[in-house]
């Protein structure tokens, strides 16, 4: 893919840019714009420290930030970005001017050109190095006019939201989340009808080979959400009961088909180790762990759940998994919703928006907090890790 150029001449401009850049619109936000030679090859979001912090808490903040920017290969200058709610009529200086000092100056420590350091305030914006900026900043109208918003490239452009809006889920008709409903139940309820009926999890894993979990996740991908219907909703629902299942179309929606049938054989070979000893796959996967038995299946999977390959997802398939998740949850049961929560969560972490997994995990805790997916994306996000491929360089960057 080639890369968009867009050139930007004066410092309103730029910050113009920076929403297209982090994919949303920042607020209360730290955002490190990372440059590679004169070009953009990234932008990373942190929350905005309290102003009010003592400051050693700050320069621990900031060793912490400019770390996650020092895994970032080629990167050599940078500018940071203070998204704050202050304004420039209510404090001395420009607002957030200590925080941006402690970060500027261990950026500088860790090898970084500080390009610039800028701060968008509730009534104004201004530049941290700019001895002349007004003590009442310089006005928001300067970026919301920049001619970087009427030139961006088409296929450059993205309709932005804030963090807690990328969460929202989509309005849906009453009748719909009842009819799904009833089909669920309906589908749970199968097996004890039946005599000598599997319990539920065998009974998901059999409905999943009948209807071929592969083929079913990418014809999903191909639906329009808008138009899910009760009946559909209810089958990716219950085969999202289950834990393989829900792995298997997570990692397929963000890597493709190939990943798919992969994790479903893994999955399948494992179901069949269930079946011949009658073992929990917690027991299977333990001793897998402890060195009993082939690591690679096991390896294979984990490796892409944790991030650490370099391999990246497809953005384009990843947003369209989103869209069609929170569809999804919008008519499910409130008891079912955990599962696409946490694929939500781990789309989101996936594509470097920590923060709004971090909305979609308290929303499955708040229905079960004992939900193990719920609780290790919990764990992964709290402790700031990033996938190995946010830091990878693109090939187009590349030589």
């Amino acid at each position: 893919m080639t890369p968009t150029i867009v050139k930007t001449r004066e410092a309103h401009d730029f910050l113009a840019l920076v929403p297209q850049l982090a994919g949303f619109q920042p607020e209360r936000s730290v955002v490190l714009v990372a440059f590679r030679g004169n070009r953009t090859c990234g932008a990373l979001r942190f929350n905005l420290p309290e102003p009010d912090l003592a400051r050693t808490v700050l320069r621990r903040l900031a060793t912490s930030i400019v770390g996650t920017l020092c895994k970032i290969e080629g990167v050599d200058a940078v500018v940071p970005v203070l998204y704050t709610d202050e304004r420039f009529a209510d404090v001395p200086g420009i607002p957030g001017e200590r925080f941006a000092e402690i970060l500027g100056r261990r950026a500088e420590l860790s090898g970084f050109l500080v390009r610039d350091s800028l701060c968008v305030a509730a009534d104004g914006w201004g530049s941290y190095l700019d001895p002349a900026c007004p003590a009442s900043g310089r006005p928001l109208s300067a970026i919301a006019e920049s001619p970087v918003n009427r030139d961006l490239p088409p296929e450059a452009h993205r309709e932005l939201a804030t963090l807690v809006s990328s969460a929202d889920l989509p309005k849906v008709d009453v009748d719909l989340r009842e009819r799904c409903a009833r089909r669920l139940v309906r589908y749970e309820s199968l097996g004890s009808h039946v005599p000598d009926a599997p319990d539920l999890p065998e009974l998901v894993a059999m409905v999943g080979d009948i209807l071929d979990p592969v083929a079913t996740a990418e014809a999903a991908l191909e639906l329009d959400p808008a138009e899910l219907g009760a009946g559909e909703a209810a089958t990716l629902l219950f085969l999202l009961k289950s834990p393989a299942r829900r792995d298997q179309v997570m990692l397929q929606i963000a890597f493709g088909v190939e990943i798919g049938r992969a994790t479903h054989a893994i999955n399948q070979r494992y179901a069949e180790i269930q079946r011949e000893t009658g073992r929990s796959m917690d027991d299977i996967v333990a001793e897998e762990q402890a060195g009993f038995g082939d690591k690679r299946d096991l390896a294979q999977t984990g490796n892409l759940l944790l991030g650490s390959v370099s391999r990246r997802p497809d953005p384009e398939r990843v947003e369209r998994g989103i869209t069609l998740l929170k569809m999804l949850v919008a008519v499910a049961p409130k008891r079912v919703r955990p599962a696409p929560l946490c694929m939500l969560a781990w789309l989101s972490w996936a594509l470097g928006r920590s923060s709004v997994a971090g909305i979609f995990i308290d929303q499955a805790l708040a229905i079960d907090p004992e939900y193990g997916m719920a609780r290790l994306l919990l764990t992964v996000v709290s402790a700031g890790h990033l996938p190995e491929w946010a830091f990878a360089v693109p090939d187009s960057d590349a030589g």
